[in-house]
């Protein structure tokens, strides 16, 4: 008897070796766009000058700490810290009883001196006397004569006037106080705008940059506006504790008033000018002290150089080496970058 197959059967048979085949088959992987978009910039050489950065305070190039040449007890000081004084005013006075005495008493030397000279001088005319007793007297009275023009000099000298038309700044003696001969008594600065300077410190490297007349930026924090001027000194040994070599920047008879000790942030440029690379602040990638890294393009590649930046200003950074003049900077998309990435560049 002759068996016959259900037509579902092979429906099964069909749907199983559909399903057999599909699964054999590879899925083929989905394409994708590596390549990362990009712009760019040319890099520009120029030729530029470096500022020095240093800060410093203001003072007169017209200043004194003024003393009394010999010690004593203060009599006066006729001015307060702040008061405006004349060249010439009299600012403090010393107690002269003592010196006062040393000069009467060189006076009276003097005068037995010069009167022992006339009688051994008449002595010597009657040849009484010698010639060497006549010298010795002569002698005697050139001393006494000289004696007492040290104490009358000592004794003009227990005054203190003022040596320009300025500010008293500091009052460091009181009336009353025992002074020592050279020790200051009043410090007085000129407030000529002819005057201001502004003393501040600078590296071994920085000095070496500079040899004078250099033409200068100042600000203060004080004011709003930018001081020009010019650097009048440059110090020709270093300051034995902080290692730095002392500048003094004259400023441009500003018409602000001005006032001792402020503070100041100095730029000083330099006439030698230096070869540089410029470009686009935000091309700058890992940046630490004066390196920093940029990419550039290289074909359809990217590549990472090192660079030495020398300084910033404004969005442009000046560059002294690592990349050359007209080098293709990457300046928008780079922190999406690694070295060798294939790019696109993208208006």
């Amino acid at each position: 008897m002759k068996a016959t197959t259900h037509p579902s059967i092979y429906a099964y048979v069909i749907a199983a070796a559909l399903l057999t085949s599909a699964c054999k088959e590879e899925k083929k992987p989905e394409q994708t766009d590596e390549t990362i978009p990009v712009k760019i910039i040319s890099s520009a050489a120029l030729s530029q000058s470096q500022a020095v950065e240093t800060s410093g305070l203001l003072g007169s190039d017209n200043e004194a700490r003024l003393a009394f040449k010999i010690g004593g007890i203060i009599k006066d000081i006729l001015v307060k810290e702040g008061d405006h004084v004349r060249k010439g005013q009299l600012l403090a006075t010393l107690n002269t009883t003592e010196i006062a005495a040393q000069t009467g008493q060189a006076e009276e030397n003097f005068l037995k001196a010069k009167r022992d000279a006339q009688r051994v001088q008449n002595l010597y005319r009657d040849s009484v006397s010698t010639k060497e007793q006549l010298e010795n007297s002569q002698t005697a009275l050139v001393l006494a004569e000289k004696q007492l023009d040290i104490v009358k000099f000592n004794l003009s000298q227990t005054k203190i006037f003022s040596t320009t038309d300025g500010v008293v700044i500091q009052k460091l003696q009181n009336a009353g106080e025992q002074v020592q001969g050279g020790a200051p008594v009043l410090y007085v600065s000129s407030t000529s705008k002819q005057d201001w300077i502004v003393k501040c410190g600078l590296t071994d490297k920085d000095w070496a940059r500079l040899k004078g007349g250099e033409k200068a930026e100042i600000n203060f924090d004080a004011f709003p506006q930018t001081f020009t001027g010019s650097v009048k000194t440059l110090a020709q040994a270093s300051d034995p504790v902080s290692g730095l070599y002392q500048a003094e920047i004259r400023l441009d008879k500003p018409s602000t008033r001005l006032a001792n000790g402020l503070f100041a942030k100095v730029n000083i440029y330099p006439k030698e000018k230096t070869n540089m690379i410029s470009i686009p602040v935000d091309a700058l990638i890992e940046g630490e002290d004066d390196s920093a890294f940029v990419f550039v393009a290289n074909g359809n590649k990217a590549e990472k150089k090192r660079v030495k930046i020398a300084f910033l200003e404004g969005d442009k950074a000046f560059i002294l080496a690592g990349i050359d003049a007209g080098a293709k900077v990457i300046r928008e998309g780079s922190a999406y970058l690694a070295e060798g990435a294939v790019i696109k560049v993208v208006q």
